[in-house]
């Protein structure tokens, strides 16, 4: 699956949740696609050389409203975070964003990062998940 194929799946299933419900439904959509994902975390144990170990990818979710986009890569600018790629869509209110980042120059671990990115996103009124790009690819040998 190409990346746009997967931006619009990922969007597709989080709107299907979303509907006219809130964001309560976007934080159930995620947590759904996150167990989807979740399981292969332990296949990836203990493999240190992957290509992609310094790349993430950022999801939002939420109702849009301005200043989303601006206070995510605030963050990332803040901890010199690279942004290698970004996409984000809106369907009416609902916004959608998914943001693949390079790592290695970061000036915090990812768990840190994964943090301050929730915490900006609860300060936004959406939902912020961070994913390193080996739980993603790994998702596609399913």
């Amino acid at each position: 699956m190409d990346r746009e194929a997967f931006v619009y799946k990922v969007t597709e299933i989080v709107f299907k949740h979303f509907g006219k419900y809130g964001s309560e439904s976007v934080k159930q959509c995620v947590r759904e696609l996150l167990r989807t994902i979740e399981p292969q975390k332990d296949s990836l144990e203990g493999v240190a050389d992957r290509e992609n170990k310094d790349t993430a990818i950022i999801t939002v979710f939420g109702e849009s409203k301005p200043g989303i986009i601006a206070g995510i890569t605030g963050i990332l600018a803040e901890h010199n975070v690279d942004i290698t790629d970004i996409t984000q869509t809106l369907l009416g209110k609902n916004f959608a964003m998914i943001v693949i980042v390079d790592l290695s120059t970061s000036t915090v671990n990812f768990t840190d990062l994964k943090e301050r990115l929730a915490k900006k996103g609860e300060e936004l009124g959406v939902a912020v998940f961070s994913q390193h790009q080996e739980l993603f690819n790994s998702m596609h040998r399913i």
